[in-house]
């Protein structure tokens, strides 16, 4: 039997919410800059406090900023599936791994995200372009480390079709016929 190993990259859309904290961060830069010249040119008068006040201020915004810049990988290998959550493509972190035939559900998010929303998971990992998960898949696994697990994730179709292949045959069937 050959190896099975596809990787796939989804960068996150931006969406209004995230420029209404790009401003947000933005505005909180230019009021502690305010801030920081009142302080160290007008109260203290010591002018070095105004540049490290600024400083400050822009590297933290700068670090808040970087972290909309989200893309998330998902790798299947052999049945096995791994999402990470990549920063400003910098900083790597693990959200979640499983065993495709632990697969409880599978199916279209938007379809089933009301009934999904009252149901109690372990751990619910969102590894989706938009956060309303519009056109995303869900599964519903079992993982060692996150337990009872509700993934929502944009695969393309050469990836659900790969995912269909670990899925428990029983599932399958149920979800997507004897052609599926």
């Amino acid at each position: 039997m050959n190896d099975v190993f596809i990787e796939r990259m989804v960068k996150k859309k931006m969406e209004p919410l995230d420029m209404l904290i790009i401003v947000g961060v933005l505005a909180a830069i230019l009021v502690a800059g305010v801030i920081g010249f009142v302080v160290g040119f007008l109260i203290i008068a010591f002018p070095m406090l105004t540049l490290l006040i600024w400083a400050g201020a822009i590297f933290g915004g700068y670090k808040l900023i970087s972290m909309q810049m989200l893309e998330y990988e998902y790798s299947l290998t052999n049945g096995f599936v791994t999402v990470d959550k990549i920063l400003n493509r910098s900083s790597r972190k693990r959200m979640t791994s499983f065993e495709c035939d632990t697969c409880e559900d599978i199916g279209k998010y938007t379809e089933n995200a009301a009934r999904l929303k009252t149901r109690s998971f372990d751990a619910r990992v969102y590894a989706s372009q938009f956060r309303d998960g519009r056109d995303a898949w869900y599964m519903i696994v079992r993982s060692g480390k996150t337990g009872k697990t509700l993934v929502v994730f944009d695969p393309d179709e050469e990836l659900l079709e790969t995912i269909k292949k670990f899925i428990p045959r029983s599932l399958k069937f149920e979800k997507f016929g004897r052609n599926g």
